[in-house]
């Protein structure tokens, strides 16, 4: 994790973002989805991609599903 390329892996919403932009970037030579070739479509769809990893980067963690445990009896 050093360097530019480290800080930015290291970063879901970071990771996200760019994975968005560069799917946006195969638009046209894929059929994975059609959007118009737009700066704002691409911006949308780096804030998607940035937003789904935040959210499964809070439920999953390295070993597996997060389980927080708050209380309980002593």
């Amino acid at each position: 994790k050093q360097g530019w390329l480290g800080e930015l892996f290291s970063c879901p919403m970071c990771t996200g973002f760019w994975v968005g932009a560069f799917l946006f970037g195969i638009n046209g030579f894929t059929e994975l989805f059609n959007f118009d070739r737009t700066l704002v479509n691409a911006f949308i769809c780096g804030c998607i991609s940035a937003g789904t990893s935040y959210l499964l980067s809070m439920v999953v963690n390295d070993f597996g599903i997060k389980l927080v445990h708050k209380g309980g009896e002593s």
